[in-house]
């Protein structure tokens, strides 16, 4: 279907040109508007082409960013993995250093306790030295008291 009437172009052309060269005239006018129009339906688009197309491309789109997302995760989870070991280690490190001071703790404590328990007895030896002390003077200021009273 030519985009315009050859049929008015045909007696337009009938009135200035003879019958034969209007017909000539048309008819090329025709073929080249036809041709015109396949070109142009060639390049133009349709529904179906552009909903084609829209699918391609997002078949396309979802390959890619499932293709990505996979490649993301692996490198998350090695990530993760390395992460994991290095807190393993840091754990172990610091549980080893844990058991070092507690263990100096203790015997620091223990020390300590033995220092204490060396004063104390020396106290208690001390307490002992003068309590006797205290006896034997009571017992002379006793004896000393009964002997004047007699």
């Amino acid at each position: 279907m030519p985009i315009i009437n050859t049929l008015e172009i045909y007696e337009d052309l009938k009135s200035q040109f003879k019958e034969e060269e209007a017909r000539t005239l048309t008819k090329a006018l025709e073929k080249s508007l036809e041709e015109y129009q396949k070109k142009q339906e060639s390049f133009l688009a349709t529904k179906d082409d552009i909903v084609k197309l829209r699918e391609e491309v997002k078949d396309d789109i979802t390959k890619e960013v499932k293709g990505d997302i996979a490649k993301l995760r692996e490198e998350v989870k090695g990530d993760i993995a390395k992460l994991r070991e290095e807190v393993k280690g840091d754990i172990a490190k610091l549980r080893g250093e844990t058991k070092d001071d507690i263990n100096k703790l203790w015997v620091g404590t223990n020390a300590d306790i033995n220092k204490l328990r060396n004063e104390l007895a020396n106290a208690k030896a001390e307490i002992i030295k003068w309590l006797f002390i205290f006896l034997i003077g009571q017992g002379v200021s006793i004896i000393g008291i009964l002997k004047f009273i007699k």
